[in-house]
């Protein structure tokens, strides 16, 4: 993926060469050709053997590299680093600069501002739209193992991070991969065994959840309960969220 720059948000013989043609004898030419037999016109041409299917194996895949990650410069900018982190993952280089974050922050709030003073994930999905890194959306989901399953669907078919919206929708978290019980590119059936997350809070740590992990950590599907639990936020209800399971996922 082509990275996009930020500046300006918100802002084959030889020639002359003779062939002999070989001389043909006049028995040759009169000669009649021999029909083929009935039988063999009969017989049915060989068929190939089928290829066996491809049978499930573990599967696992992961986009980060070194240096992509880059934390939340304030406490409020969690969705801004993730979006920062997210632009890393999917680009040549990295930037992890205060005034990026700054003016992805901005840009976030600017499509969707939330009560709280931050933005809603809806604005991670339309920033990373609109600077040309993919269509992205929110998708809303009944419980974890939805949610982590449609993530890593997206995941493995566009070969471009996911979010996480964890803390009951109050903390962003990038996933750049994860492991399977199978690939989801050649299987319908699979289950998706841990995830690779971005905490931009780390290293922070916090008294309600707790010390935040380091970058590219595998997270067990059993573990993310801890972290990643149903929409409730205390600022405004959300009909269309509330209870579930919040990630903003590439599309296409």
């Amino acid at each position: 993926m082509t990275n996009v720059a930020l500046e300006g948000l918100v802002a084959g013989d030889g020639p002359g060469a003779t062939t002999s043609l070989p001389s043909v004898a006049p028995a040759q030419l009169s000669s009649p050709s021999v029909p083929p037999s009935p039988a063999a016109i009969a017989s049915p041409s060989a068929k190939p053997s089928p290829s066996p299917a491809p049978k499930p194996r573990p599967f696992a895949m992961d986009l980060y590299r070194a240096n992509d990650f880059v934390g939340e410069k304030t406490a409020i900018w969690c969705l801004a680093a993730a979006v920062q982190t997210s632009i890393n993952i999917m680009s040549p280089g990295a930037d992890v600069s205060w005034a990026t974050q700054l003016r992805l922050f901005n840009l976030t709030r600017s499509l969707a501002p939330a009560p709280d003073g931050a933005a809603e994930p809806e604005g991670w999905a339309k920033a990373l739209t609109k600077l040309g890194f993919g269509d992205y959306k929110v998708s809303v989901h009944p419980s974890i193992r939805s949610a982590i399953t449609a993530a890593a669907k997206a995941v493995r078919a566009t070969g471009r991070p996911a979010g996480l919206m964890v803390w009951r929708g109050a903390h962003s978290w990038v996933m750049s991969g994860f492991t399977a019980t199978a690939d989801p590119a050649l299987f319908r059936q699979f289950t998706v065994t841990a995830v690779r997350i971005e905490d931009v809070w780390y290293p922070r740590y916090s008294n309600i959840w707790g010390r935040s992990r380091p970058p590219d950590a595998l997270v067990p599907v059993g573990k993310l309960s801890e972290d990643f639990k149903p929409w409730r936020r205390p600022q405004a209800r959300y009909p269309a969220k509330d209870g579930r399971f919040v990630i903003v996922i590439p599309t296409r």
